[in-house]
């Protein structure tokens, strides 16, 4: 999300840090309401009931079709675009025999997404979809998620390695109420 927000020329590390928020946001509640008619409505209820602003509570809601909450903002807009195929070139770069995904080309993504047996559950038409609405052509869009999951590769579990485990640590205090 911070490198999409980096392409439109963010350069704030404030609000570089806010893309980034909602990229790992955006799905909190899957787990607990992973159903049309509770996800993404309860984890914008949940993050209202929180304090959250309302421009990160729209870009959550904003990343599925099925709300029909319109992608405005360029925030919006992204989280749309990196959302399915962030996971889809996590996807490609694991059954590579290196499972690095420094070693994933563009049209390997690009011939992935054909197949329709493989990452069965991706959705293909919200990547098709993000990137348009992100306003470039798929390949470049494909390029752009790969170049951003190499820094962090390791993080990610797509070093050539499981990723390491996290810590447990307890979770941060909630915001403070408005």
């Amino acid at each position: 999300m911070r490198e999409l927000g980096r392409s439109r020329g963010v350069t704030d590390p404030a609000e570089l840090e806010g893309w980034g928020v909602v990229g790992l946001l955006h799905d909190f509640d899957y787990e607990r309401f992973p159903t049309e008619a509770d996800h993404v409505w309860r984890g914008m209820e949940i993050l209202r009931e929180r304090g959250w602003p309302e421009p990160v509570v729209r870009a959550v809601g904003a990343h599925a079709f099925y709300t029909g909450i319109e992608r405005v903002a360029p925030v919006e807009k992204a989280i749309l675009a990196a959302d399915e195929l962030s996971g889809f070139v996590g996807a490609c770069a694991l059954v590579r025999p290196s499972k690095r995904v420094a070693d994933v080309p563009v049209e390997s993504v690009l011939k992935r997404m054909k197949e329709k047996a493989f990452a069965r559950s991706v959705d293909r038409s919200y990547i098709v979809r993000g990137a348009e609405e992100w306003g470039v052509p798929l390949p470049e869009l494909v390029a752009l998620v790969l170049r951003s999951q190499v820094p962090i590769a390791e993080a990610l579990g797509l070093a050539g390695a499981p990723a390491r485990d996290l810590p447990d640590e307890p979770a941060p205090p909630l915001p403070p109420p408005p």
